[in-house]
This record gives structure tokens, C-alpha cells and sequence, in this order.
């Protein structure tokens, strides 16, 4: 059974783009290119965190301690106070978020300023600045709006169809979006540049030099036991070959259960399982993606004992080495630059007491096929797969995506990560909840 091999295709409102659908078949390029860097070698060991690293707190601890420090980790010359105020700020933004997100035909995504402590927001019409303002009143949030072109859907999908395309061949799916020019940025190496510089693109697209940013795909060859029951954050293996780390569970339209972790794990049609000593057998691996955003593969949860359709995440503080997933996320329009989310992965056990956290600066992130980029913490080989998850200032843990890849090395200085989002992918999934 499958749950499909290729993302289904984003919903949206009515679509001012629907001129551009012949973008990708209209530009001829002819390039040649090698987009594809080596890899770097993984590191050997991981430094400590240090005592200010931002961690999840657990059940009972305080998380605007650890959304303070995780600003403070993301952005160096940010004063403890405004940490502090960003975090406040953060815990109370969630009633706006719910109502500027569900207008997604005018919602043009959002963020939050730490050194200003200032909410920001683009809309597409000057009645829905209007409604905003008068929302953030309501709840007495401070807030800048934007008049922009275009809504985050429609953003979205033009990306999607430029890395259809020629333009998409020619960036090697290092396509994302730039919130606050309600642009879509194409990162192409520079001697591409000047031959794509004179292809007729639409005002919605920029383009840039690619970093080419020094990346890995976090895959290892260690892991630990823990076989009672699924969770986000454990060690996957795969026919004594890769490990990998456990993502989110969820069910299909058909009623199977399946546990996701990264496409680029590899193994498809392999069995994988839990436990090292003991080992515990999951099912296969049915589908996998590896493109653009999307790094997802989904193994399909045969065994009985892991069908209780409990949402959980892999806290090693707690009593019962798990918290709950109060939620998951539900569109792009509800991940937003400035939140804090937190990772729950293979190497930050066996003996991490909690997980680490980090600041989402960038939605869709250009520079590396336009997956979400989080700021402040360097995850490890073999965290691929592992949940990424947003933790509010009411104890909430909203499952937000599946780690991809980071900076080279692990808790690098550039302390830099990124995972696919999970509105990106096999949008049909209901994701267990604790």
C-alpha cells in the first residue's frame, strides 16, 4: 500500500499566477551545470551545548527560559531584554495567527522582530491591513503591515512550478521565498547568472548568487533501544544498513498508519526498526521523496504494538521518556520567521535530558531548496528524519517538520539547521496527537 509518490498539488485561492503556468517551458536555458558540492565529513564527536543552550524544558519547566536563550543563540547581538520581550511577544501572537492565517486568498506570511519587538504581517489588500490592525488591537499586539502583490499560496505556487521548469534544472531546486520583498528567489551559481538574468522572468522572481552553504545531510551508523512505543526523535535502522531518527506518526485516507522520517535516508522497500540490542520490526519504507522542500519518506507501521495512535516526542526527563504533540501544523501560512522550534533526534540522546531548540529566519529558504531554515542550533549525523516542533509559551509542542540537514560538522559554531515542512508533503496525513 502507498500513500503516493509524488506531493500533491497545494490548495489556493482564486490565482493571479495563472499567467505565469508556461514560466518553466518558456525560458530556454541550455546550461550545463554542476550543482552538486561533495559532501563534507562528518565530524567525529559534538562539543557540549554549553549551560545557556536552549533546550525543551520539559513538562513542568518554564519554555520562555528556553525561547529566550534560543533568540539570543540565533541572533548574537540581540540584549537579553529583547530576548526576553521576543519571547513574550511569541507566547501571545497564536489568536492573531489563527486569524490572519485563515484568509490565506490575502495572507502573505508573517514574522516576528526581536530587536524591536514588533509583529509583522503582509497582506495583499488594504481591507485585510485594515482587519489585522484592528485584530492586533484587540489583542494588544504591537504590529507593521505590509501591502504586498501576492498571497503566501500563491508564492508557493509559483515556486513549485519554477522548479518544474527550466529555471528549476538551471537552481538544482535551491528555489524559496522571500517574506518581506513577497518574492520568490531563485539561488543560482554565478555563471549561470548572467545567461537566466536575460530569461523574461516576472517581477515575483529575484535572483541570486548561490552560497552554495557548506550542508549535510545528518545520516550515522549508531543508535540506542527504546522499542515500547513510537516517538518522535528515536533511532531508526533499516536492514542493518543507515540509521536514521524517528519523525511524526500519522494516518492516511485509507486508514494505514506510518511513521515518517527523510526521504534521503534511503532504504525504500527496505524493513526498518527500533532497538539495537533488541529489535523491534516497524514495516517497509513505501515512499520517499527527496526534492525541492520536500525530504520525507513514510514507513508503513505493520506491527501491532505500534498502532496505539498516541502522538508522542522523545523526552528523556520525563518519567515515561516521552510529551505528548498537542498539535501539528496545518499550512505554510502557520510557520513563521521568528517562532521557536524545538528538535527531537538521535544524537540529543542517549544522555540529553531534553532537546534543542533554534529560531526559525527563513520559511523557505533560497539557498537551500527552500526548506525551512532554523538559526542557533547545529544538529548531528544522524538526525535526519527527526521531529522538528514548535514550542509556544503555554506548553505547547506543534509538530512543524522532519530534519533534513545543517551546518557541517555537529553543534557547529554556524549552529544552522533545516527540515521539510510537513504542509509541503502527502497533505492528506492526520498526524497523531498525545
Amino acid at each position: 500500500m502507498s500513500i503516493g509518490s509524488t506531493p500533491p498539488a497545494r490548495r489556493s485561492g482564486p490565482s493571479r499566477l495563472a499567467r505565469l503556468s508556461s514560466l518553466g517551458a518558456s525560458v530556454v536555458l541550455g546550461l550545463a551545470l554542476g550543482l552538486t558540492p561533495g559532501l563534507p565529513t562528518p565530524a567525529a564527536g559534538a562539543p557540549s551545548l554549553g549551560p545557556a543552550a536552549a533546550t525543551d524544558p520539559g513538562p513542568d519547566g518554564d519554555p520562555r527560559t528556553t525561547i529566550t536563550r534560543a533568540y539570543l543563540a540565533a541572533y548574537p547581538d540581540l540584549t537579553p531584554d529583547q530576548a526576553g520581550a521576543a519571547a513574550a511577544l511569541q507566547a501571545r501572537i497564536g489568536p492573531l495567527k489563527a486569524a490572519l492565517t485563515a484568509d490565506p486568498d490575502h495572507f502573505a506570511g508573517g514574522w516576528i522582530d526581536p530587536y524591536h519587538g514588533v509583529v509583522h504581517a503582509a497582506v495583499t489588500s488594504p481591507a485585510a491591513a485594515r482587519q489585522a490592525a484592528a485584530l492586533a488591537d484587540q489583542f494588544g499586539l504591537p504590529l507593521r503591515t505590509h501591502l504586498v502583490t501576492h498571497s503566501l499560496a500563491e508564492l508557493l505556487q509559483l515556486a513549485d512550478q519554477l522548479r518544474a521548469g527550466p529555471v528549476g534544472q538551471a537552481a538544482g531546486d535551491q528555489i524559496g521565498l522571500d517574506l518581506r520583498t513577497n518574492q520568490v528567489v531563485v539561488a543560482v551559481p554565478a555563471t549561470a547568472l548572467p545567461q537566466l538574468s536575460r530569461a523574461h522572468l516576472p517581477p515575483a522572481v529575484r535572483l541570486e548568487t548561490a552560497a552554495a552553504p557548506a550542508v549535510e545531510p545528518d545520516v550515522c551508523h549508531s543508535r540506542r533501544d527504546c522499542d515500547d512505543s513510537l516517538r518522535a526523535g528515536l533511532v531508526l535502522r533499516r536492514d542493518g544498513a543507515t540509521f536514521c531518527s524517528a519523525g511524526f506518526t500519522a494516518t492516511d485516507s485509507k486508514g494505514y498508519h506510518w511513521l515518517l522520517t527523510a526521504g534521503h535516508c534511503a532504504g525504500l522497500g527496505q524493513t526498518w526498526s527500533t532497538g539495537t540490542t533488541q529489535q523491534t520490526v516497524i514495516g517497509p519504507m513505501t515512499d520517499a521523496i527527496d526534492s525541492g522542500p520536500v525530504d520525507a519518506g513514510a514507513i508503513r507501521i505493520d506491527h501491532t504494538g505500534y498502532v496505539d495512535q498516541v502522538g508522542r516526542i522523545y523526552m528523556h526527563n520525563d518519567p515515561g521518556r516521552w510529551i505528548k504533540v498537542d498539535g501539528a501544523v496545518r499550512s505554510m501560512a502557520d510557520i513563521w520567521e521568528g517562532e521557536t522550534v524545538c528538535l527531537s533526534a538521535r544524537y540529543t540522546d542517549p544522555t540529553a535530558p531534553t532537546n534543542p531548540c533554534g529560531v526559525i529566519t527563513a520559511v523557505s529558504d533560497p539557498q537551500v531548496r527552500g526548506m525551512v531554515k532554523v538559526q542557533g542550533y547545529d544538529a548531528c549525523n544522524g538526525d535526519s528524519g527527526g521531529g522538528w516542533y514548535l514550542l509556544t509559551g503555554d506548553r505547547q509542542r506543534h509538530a512543524y517538520g522532519l530534519h533534513s540537514r545543517s551546518s557541517s560538522g555537529c553543534n557547529a559554531a554556524e549552529a544552522t539547521s533545516w527540515f521539510s515542512p510537513l504542509p509541503s508533503f502527502w497533505t492528506g496525513l492526520t498526524y497523531w496527537l498525545g
